[in-house]
């Protein structure tokens, strides 16, 4: 069934399956924002990272993330729910399997970069399936295991990249992502179903493109403002940037 105010036809069973789909799916991109920080120290011996490099490991997929959330929600919407959290999902883990064999600061960085792109595509779908798969009564609960999933995720990565350190290297973290980006994807490709707009909007490409300007500089100066300085230009210059063409 199409439209966002309708839903699929599915029975329970269908739509249990749907929703730990979808909260594994979320799970691996929540997961990979702070679950990284554990093995750093160890990332940082094996690879002779510097503490810039370090810090663009890391945040270098939530700028990218950030930066492409909205545009990919509406690519959702447009062009498939399934589609979309499919294609997110196998660049989310492909770029995660890479990560496990590369040894490169820099390569790391592009990886994670890759990574941020996957997430982006993968997070408000997750969230469009549900509203297009459950009906009005039992849509609440589903969302309420969104929310706990997205407000959770992030210390249950950090948990399990502990344990996982204790036995494995670094590169253990970016097989966690690709575990969790592979069961998704078989719950995609077999469970979810298929939804679109019926009738969507014009695609707004110079709005998309601002946006991503926006909130990807304006991200970027948050994060280099504890370390360049607030007054910084390296700070100061993206802050604004995103601001203005947040305002256009």
């Amino acid at each position: 069934m199409s439209g966002t105010t309708m839903t699929a036809d599915l029975t329970p069973r269908q739509r249990r399956l749907v929703l730990a789909t979808v909260a594994l799916s979320l799970m691996a991109v929540v997961s990979a924002v702070a679950g990284l920080n554990v093995a750093l120290p160890s990332l940082a011996v094996d690879t002779g990272a510097s503490q810039t490099q370090l810090t663009w490991i890391v945040d270098s997929y939530t700028v990218v993330f950030a930066g492409l959330l909205l545009i990919a929600g509406a690519l959702g919407d447009r062009y498939g729910r399934k589609l979309l959290l499919i294609v997110g999902l196998v660049i989310f883990g492909g770029a995660a399997a890479l990560g496990v064999f590369v040894n490169d600061p820099d390569q790391l960085i592009v990886v994670r970069m890759i990574m941020g792109v996957g997430a982006a595509a993968i997070m408000p779908t997750t969230l469009s399936v549900i509203t297009t798969s459950f009906p009005e009564e039992e849509r609440g609960r589903a969302i309420g295991v969104w929310v706990g999933i997205a407000g959770g995720g992030a210390i249950i990565g950090l948990l399990v990249t502990a344990l996982l350190l204790e036995w494995f290297t670094w590169s253990s973290f970016f097989g966690l992502n690709v575990a969790f980006a592979t069961v998704g994807l078989i719950g995609a490709i077999t469970v979810v179903p298929q939804s679109v707009d019926a009738d969507p909007p014009a695609l707004d490409v110079v709005g998309a493109a601002l946006s991503f300007v926006a909130i990807t500089a304006f991200v970027f100066g948050i994060i280099e403002g504890p370390e360049q300085g607030w007054t910084d230009p390296l700070t100061l210059g993206p802050i604004i940037l995103g601001i203005v063409t947040g305002i256009a």
